[in-house]
């Protein structure tokens, strides 16, 4: 585990929000290149101390494996994400596995939709004519 992974697994461990590799690099105290950071994202993944998602978009979004089962509310407009602790996926997750001879390790689960602000920010400007 190098200093750089170290710190990187700090900054996701410490986050309540998953992050992206660049919102990352920017809390770094030093500041290696991005594809540095990119490796050590892909190391901490693959030992499975973090978990990514992307959310219908192309960048992943990096968050702690130490905080399960967590899920997701994803704006589409403003990208912001929330994350949410309730699980109601258990009773689920196990009739899909005995009816399907699976056994599933993990799950992560996500909405997306768009955020309260953004909903506002629609209708005023509907209201207002600017749409």
């Amino acid at each position: 585990m190098t200093s750089l992974r170290r710190e990187v697994l700090e900054i996701i461990d410490k986050s309540e929000l998953p992050l992206t590799a660049d919102s990352i690099h920017e809390m770094l105290d030093e500041k290696p290149n991005l594809s540095s950071v990119y490796r050590g994202l892909s190391f901490l993944e693959d030992e499975g101390l973090i978990r990514s998602i992307s959310f219908e978009c192309e960048t992943r979004f990096y968050f702690s494996s130490q905080r399960e089962p967590v899920h997701f509310l994803h704006c589409k407009k403003c990208h912001k994400t929330k994350p949410f602790y309730e699980c109601f996926a258990d009773s689920f997750a196990k009739r899909v596995a005995e009816n399907r001879d699976f056994t599933i390790t993990n799950h992560v689960f996500y909405f997306i939709g768009i955020c309260g602000d953004c909903r506002r920010k629609i209708v005023s400007d509907v209201e207002g004519g600017r749409l």
